[in-house]
């Protein structure tokens, strides 16, 4: 029988214990092909900017899936080969070359790879409609994209999964080929030891951790006057809970079950005992599988809390850089009086209006690396306070505590249009029009908004008295300039009307700006990223699911002698199942905190940038991961009880 026919027939018959990684593999593939049609559909192309977005988000999120596909597909390959090692011993046994056993081998995980695709990809083409249907609704695009199959894209698809399936195929033969049957003899009887304890590699991985967790919630205002950039800041942060994560689960865990182990009054309890000992006696070996467990599982509420955020964002930032339906400025009476006709003809009724006040200026300030002027709105504080009253934001009575003033301070209205800010320079002195200030607060809130003309200068809030004397000593009197805000009724379907206004106006490209463009505008901006970011966090939860399988069922495996000579002595099935659940709930707890931990602080960077709070986002985020965490923890409980005293006949040949 030649090596095809031989992987055949295994692929076969190991069908029951590949179906996890198979569902796995297909899922992965059907939803990489979306990401991939997204880049190739020509209905999509039409939409010139918003197309952009799309695209952006796609290409991130396919190059992170693939690399956490490769990851997935290296990790599963190495549970199979340890768990059918003494397959291996038994055909070199029987005097089969290693070369054809590891043909076989490398054969059978290619028809594995190769069944995925051919599943995965029909069943991507069949569900292509519904994600281009959610991605559009997401970005509230007007038009539906036609079912459309592009060729490059499944060309693409089929060119990228077959080198990675070649290669694990590749690496599959040389790990058999380079087996030894003196090794898997000897396997059965190697005895497990004690991991080592180094108790500095475990100091470092927690002081990295800290230091990690330290840079995400000061990474406005780094430690030491460190010039970092965003994206080094990022970098580092990365590197940072990466390896003290390795690092924390190498030895510090160790340390801390050794030190546990010692403690007679915790440990000789029911059945702790056998939980603890297991977990430690295996940490040597599956550290890195608990590592990759609280990484993914940081990934996974990232993405999932990310994209709440972003949406949340969405939402709010829609009211900074629109503060009112239309807010216009720089029009003589006239015009004015023709814009409030427009309005009172329309189907529109009029809400509120407000007339606010600043003046254009200079600000001074030292930016870290040396003094810049640029120019500046300013305003006073009740001018302030009269446009919240008006715009009414989210917590605005919070808003207003939080910027009053005492003399020679100062409150900076961030820009609307700033997305992401690396620095904070709160605490600093300014000087406005030749005067001292101190920086108290930054904040983002509705005020001027995303007018073209002014709107890409931060606002300063002085004291009113400070403000009256400031504008008392202006060398023009009339510089003082008048921000109109009106509000009508229904203002995400006044489009028309805006265009009507736009042409009676002067310069409306810089001096009008309205809730109906900006509602639309970020919605295009953030749908594509909200909506593959929830993709992203049902993948990256499907990889921590499949670690977690694969690191559980080979606990199970191993255990299943250890428990059999246990019941023979007395031990009840109570007790093992009690046992079973406490290591395997030890299995989820430790990579679960620590994953949340990590996607928490990963939020936390994310507010600093972005200068928003997301509470509920992390709050609703946390949840949603603990209670699915919590349903598998079950699951797999169950299942590892029932190999172990029920017996799993798949396995117990194996």
């Amino acid at each position: 029988m030649n090596a095809f026919k031989i992987s055949w027939l295994l692929f076969k018959n190991n069908l029951k214990l590949y179906r996890f990684y198979l569902a796995v593999l297909i899922l992965t593939t059907a939803i990489y092909y979306n990401f991939l049609a997204v880049n190739y559909n020509p209905y999509l192309r039409v939409l010139d900017g918003q197309y952009v977005f799309a695209k952006v988000a796609s290409s991130l999120c396919s190059i992170i899936l693939l690399l956490t596909v490769f990851s997935f597909m290296f990790h599963a390959n190495n549970f199979f080969y340890k768990l059918r090692y003494k397959e291996i011993g038994t055909y070199m046994l029987m005097g089969i070359p290693g070369s054809k056993i590891g043909t076989v081998f490398a054969l059978e995980s290619i028809l594995l790879g190769g069944m995925a695709v051919i599943i995965g990809l029909p069943l991507g083409l069949l569900f292509s409609k519904l994600f281009f249907m959610l991605l559009g609704k997401a970005m509230i695009l007007k038009t539906q994209i036609p079912f459309y199959i592009p060729p490059k894209a499944i060309g693409a698809l089929l060119l990228i999964l077959a080198v990675i399936i070649l290669l694990m195929g590749v690496k599959n033969y040389l790990m058999v080929r380079r087996s030894r049957l003196i090794d898997i003899l000897n396997a059965a009887r190697k005895e497990q030891n004690l991991p080592k304890i180094r108790g500095l590699r475990g100091i470092v991985g927690v002081v990295c951790i800290a230091v990690a967790y330290y840079l995400a919630l000061h990474i406005l205002d780094l430690p030491f006057g460190l010039q970092l950039d965003f994206f080094q800041t990022t970098l580092s942060i990365l590197l940072l809970i990466c390896g003290g994560t390795y690092l924390f689960f190498g030895s510090f865990l160790a340390i801390v079950l050794n030190a546990l182990i010692k403690k007679k009054e915790v440990i000789y309890k029911r059945s702790r005992l056998v939980s603890f000992s297991n977990t430690l006696f295996r940490l040597g070996t599956h550290y890195r599988s608990l590592s990759m467990t609280a990484i993914l599982c940081a990934a996974t509420l990232a993405a999932f809390s990310g994209s709440l955020a972003l949406k949340y964002f969405a939402d709010v930032n829609t009211a900074v850089e629109a503060p009112y339906s239309i807010t216009y400025y720089g029009q003589d009476e006239a015009t004015n009086q023709k814009i409030k006709a427009l309005i009172q003809t329309s189907p529109h009724r009029v809400l509120a209006e407000q007339e606010s006040h600043f003046l254009t200026g200079k600000v001074s300030y030292h930016n870290g690396k040396r003094e810049l002027t640029e120019t500046c709105l300013i305003t006073s504080l009740s001018e302030v306070k009269k446009s919240l009253m008006i715009t009414r934001p989210k917590d605005y009575q919070q808003i207003l505590k939080g910027i009053e003033l005492r003399d020679n301070e100062t409150v900076s209205i961030l820009h609307s249009n700033l997305v992401f800010s690396g620095f904070s320079y709160t605490g600093q002195d300014f000087v406005i029009q030749d005067r001292h200030y101190n920086l108290k607060k930054e904040v983002k809130i509705p005020f001027v908004g995303e007018l073209e003309g002014i709107g890409h200068y931060n606002t300063y809030i002085l004291t009113d008295q400070q403000y009256a004397q400031l504008k008392e000593n202006s060398k023009e009197k009339d510089t003082e300039k008048t921000l109109y805000g009106i509000n009508i009724t229904e203002p995400e379907d006044s489009q028309s009307l805006v265009e009507n206004i736009a042409a009676v106006m002067k310069n409306p490209g810089e001096n009008l700006n309205s809730y109906a463009g900006q509602y639309q505008y970020k919605y295009y901006l953030i749908g594509a990223f909200y909506f593959m970011g929830l993709v992203m966090a049902v993948v990256f939860a499907i990889s921590t699911f499949s670690t977690l399988y694969f690191k559980i069922l080979s606990d199970a495996i191993l255990d299943r002698e250890q428990y059999k000579i246990l019941m023979k002595i007395g031990m009840t099935k109570q007790e093992i199942a009690k046992s079973i659940y406490t290591q395997v709930g030890i299995a989820f707890i430790l990579p679960v905190v620590l994953g949340s931990l990590h996607g928490i602080m990963a939020i936390k960077a994310l507010e600093g940038f972005i200068h928003y709070q997301f509470t509920g986002s992390i709050l609703t985020g946390v949840g949603v991961l603990l209670l699915a965490m919590m349903c598998f923890y079950l699951f797999m409980s169950k299942r590892y009880r029932d190999m172990v005293v029920k017996g799993w006949e798949n396995h117990e040949t194996a």
